[in-house]
C-alpha cells in the first residue's frame, strides 16, 4: 500500500470498539479495468485503511463502482455511485437488506464484545430471536423456533447448530450457569450469528444485485455486425 498523508481523515464506524469517530487513513490501493489489457466492462476496487484513534486497531474498507451502478435524479440526469464495504474487521452487517431492529441488536452486541463478554451474549441471543421472528417463528422458545425455521428449510443443519450454540451459551450468560466464557467463546459466537444474517439477508440480496447487473451489461453490449 502507498503511504497518504496522515491528516486525511473520514468519518467510519469501528467494528473493533464500537466507536464512530474520524480516522486517519494509513494506506490505499486501487485496480480496475484500466489495468486490464483485455475488457470492454468499466469497474473500479478501492481499497482504504484506517487507523481508529479511541482502540488504534485497522479498519479496511472496499469501495466498488462499475459502469452499470448508475441512477437517475429527479431532474432526469445520470448519477453514478459506488457501494462500501467493510472486510476487516469481518464485520459485513452494513446492508440495506438486513431489518433495521436485527442490525441494531447485533451491532450493539459487537460494540460491547470487549467490554462484557456476558452481556455481549446475550445480545447475540436476542439478536438470534429476533431473526427468527423476522423469517416467521411463531412458537414460544428459543430452541421451538430454531426447529420451526429449520422445518421450514430456511436454516441448512449447520446453521442451525449455530444457532443452537448460541442459545445455549447467550442462556449461561444471563442465568449464570457456571460455564467459563472467554474471549474465543464470545468471538465465535459473534461470527455464528453473523453467518446466519449472511445466510438468510445479505447473499439472497447480493445475488439479485449481481443478477440485475447482469441484465445491464447485456443491455449495453454492443451489437455484432452482420
Amino acid at each position: 500500500m502507498k503511504n497518504l498523508d496522515l491528516l486525511k481523515e473520514e468519518i467510519v464506524k469501528c467494528f473493533h470498539c464500537g466507536n464512530e469517530t474520524p480516522m486517519k487513513q494509513t494506506g490505499e490501493y486501487d485496480w480496475g479495468s484500466r489495468d486490464e489489457e483485455y475488457g470492454n466492462f468499466d469497474f473500479l476496487f478501492e481499497y482504504k485503511m484506517f487507523a481508529c484513534p479511541i482502540c488504534h486497531k485497522i479498519t479496511l474498507i472496499e469501495t466498488y463502482g462499475d459502469e452499470t451502478m448508475m441512477k437517475y435524479t429527479k431532474r432526469g440526469e445520470v448519477e453514478w455511485y459506488s457501494e462500501d464495504t467493510v472486510l476487516f474487521p469481518i464485520s459485513n452487517i452494513d446492508s440495506d437488506s438486513i431489518p433495521k431492529k436485527v442490525k441494531e441488536s447485533f451491532e450493539a452486541a459487537l460494540k460491547i464484545k470487549d467490554i462484557d463478554k456476558n452481556v455481549c451474549l446475550m445480545a447475540l441471543r436476542h439478536t438470534l430471536e429476533l431473526i427468527l421472528k423476522d423469517k416467521g417463528a411463531t412458537k414460544w422458545g428459543l430452541k421451538e423456533k430454531i426447529e420451526e425455521i429449520a422445518e421450514k428449510g430456511l436454516l441448512p443443519e449447520v446453521l442451525k447448530e449455530a444457532s443452537a450454540l448460541t442459545k445455549i451459551l447467550g442462556d449461561s450468560a444471563a442465568h449464570d450457569k457456571g460455564l467459563q466464557i472467554d474471549e474465543y467463546d464470545v468471538s465465535s459466537m459473534a461470527e455464528f450469528v453473523e453467518y446466519i444474517i449472511e445466510y438468510l439477508y445479505i447473499v439472497p440480496n447480493k445475488i439479485e444485485r449481481y443478477k440485475e447487473k447482469l441484465s445491464a451489461k447485456e443491455e449495453i453490449k454492443p451489437e455484432k455486425n452482420t
